[in-house]
Order: structure tokens, then sequence, then C-alpha cells
């Protein structure tokens, strides 16, 4: 038999309420465990403390299906309008750390992006971009050359696995959030420029030109594109923005300011390369986008098939 989900609202909410009990436990227990000195200037990807043991989403969806079934297990298994909003509240536990709800989901939305790339028109017309720069994105997303070293076994391993791999390999994992923010502008440009062709707005097409700036595109996305999205379209990238600018605007600066400025401007024209989170936030921004890009229709055929590995 076939249990029925949770309603959307309440597990919109729950959702929510895990991901800011992982923000207020790093914040209020994460000196025990690593020695931080601003989760601003901080980069750090996949600490295990009980923290990740006991308060991460895809911890917590695990557990609490095993109570209540109406609650999904995992991130692949929730229902398209939660995909569509989760990268506002992987956005708010990217103030910590990189960790694996962000590994899942970008794991779970590249495999649909990717099976669905021929059915939905703006991965259609993305597709060199897909191909070349938003599947690189998300491998570098996910790039890891070790375990965590949480067994002796996994210990063991990752003694192995530095001796094997070639040490430019690991030189590059170790700063993909260099590789990662650089690409994440692409991918995030891109999509948002082709939302705005394949709009009906001539005069938004018109003001973009033929070699459009980032800060150009963002203009022109405020200005015509987003005010004719679908009313819960907006809402989500309004939450995302305010998400964006509450974490990142701490001297006042609006979320395209931010993506523009303070990220894109400051790492592509050589001003400095200490960008520590921006890879995954223009990430789960491009991911906010493509999701809402995915009708509902073809998800359910899709998550049939339940989720894979990329």
């Amino acid at each position: 038999m076939i249990v029925p989900l949770m309603d959307i609202s309440a597990l919109d909410k729950l959702i929510k309420n895990i991901c800011d009990e992982y923000v207020q436990r790093w914040k209020t227990e994460g000196k025990k465990y690593s020695n931080i000195s601003s989760f601003e200037q901080m980069y750090a990807e996949g600490n295990i403390t009980p923290i990740e043991e006991e308060s991460l989403l895809t911890v917590k969806l695990y557990f609490s299906s095993k109570t209540d079934p109406h609650i999904p297990s995992s991130i692949p298994e929730l229902p398209l309008q939660i995909l569509r909003r989760l990268p506002i509240y992987l956005t708010r536990t990217l103030e910590i750390q990189v960790n694996q709800d962000h590994y899942e989901y970008w794991a779970w939305s590249a495999e649909v992006f990717t099976s669905l790339e021929d059915s939905i028109s703006l991965l259609k017309n993305l597709k060199d971009v897909k191909h070349n720069v938003i599947d690189l994105l998300f491998h570098t997303c996910l790039a890891k050359t070790g375990y965590p070293p949480v067994t002796p076994e996994a210990r063991t391993l990752n003694a192995v696995i530095q001796a094997v791999i070639d040490r430019h390999v690991q030189h590059m994992v170790i700063n993909k959030f260099i590789l990662g923010a650089a690409l994440a502008s692409i991918a995030l440009e891109s999509t948002i420029r082709n939302m705005i062709l394949v709009s009906d707005f001539e005069k938004a097409k018109k003001e973009l030109g033929k070699n459009p700036t980032l800060g150009r595109v963002l203009c022109v996305f405020k200005k015509y594109v987003l005010p004719s999205l679908p009313q819960e379209f907006q809402n989500d990238i309004s939450e995302l923005n305010k998400t964006i600018e509450s974490i990142w605007g701490v001297d006042g600066g609006t979320w395209d300011a931010i993506i523009r400025d303070k990220w894109r401007n400051y790492l592509i024209h050589g001003k400095g390369s200490w960008v520590p989170r921006a890879f995954g936030v223009m990430t789960n921004y491009m991911c906010l986008l493509l999701w809402h890009n995915v009708p509902s229709e073809l998800y359910e055929t899709k998550s049939e098939g339940g989720a894979k590995s990329y």
C-alpha cells in the first residue's frame, strides 16, 4: 500500500526547522568541534560532528520516516514542490559548510536535469552550456577525494587515496570552491539569459543586447521576466534572494550585487579568489530556476524510476 506524503506545507515547515536547527547548533556548539573564527570567512566541507550525525536533513528524514511513513526518507523522495524550495533552505545551511544534504540535492538535481534535458525547453536551449558547463559544475560540487574519517576503515582508505590520486587532482578538489564559483557564475548567467530570450518581452531582449554583462542580465531579468513568472516561482526567488542578503549582505548589499560584485566580478576580474560559499549559493540558485521549469507530470514519471548515483 502506498502511504500518502505529509501535507506540503507541513513538510516544508519541517524541512525549514531542520535546516534552522542545524545552523543554530553550529553557532552554539560548533566551537567544541572545530576552530571557527568567522563563519563568513570559513570554507569548510564535510565536517562530521555530532551535529552532522543528528541534525542533517538527510539524517532527520531517514530516521523520521521510520516512525512516520508520511515523511519521505531521502531528498530524492521529496515532492516536486519541496525540491523547488529546497535551495532556499540549503542556502541557509551554506552559512556553515557544504555537507551531505548539499551533495544529495545536487546529485539528484543533476540526475533529473540530465534525464529530462530533451523534454524541457529551457534545458534544450541550454544544451551546449548544459553539457560543457552545468554538468562540469555538478561534478565539481560533488568532487571528493576521501571519506569522512569516522571509522578505521575510512582512515585506511583515505591513506591509500592520498597515495594513489594525482596531487594535481587533489589540489583541484581542495580548492574546488574557486573552480566552482567560476563555473557557477557562467551556468547561472546562462540560465537567466535564456529565460529572458525565451520570454515574450521583445523590449527585454532588445535591452539585453548581443553581449550582455552579468549585471545587464540580472537587471533585465528583475525588470521584465521576474514579475511575469507564476506567483509561487516569484515567491521562491524572493525568499532565496532575502536569504542571500541576510547572510552575505552584511554591508547592505542586495542579492544581485552580492552575486555580481562580491563574488563573480571579484573572482573573474582578478580582485581576489576567496569566495568560499559562492559556488554553492549560485548552484542552488540555478537549481531553483531549473526545478521550477520541470513540469510536474514529467517529474512524476521520472521519479518513479527512483534515485540513481550521479
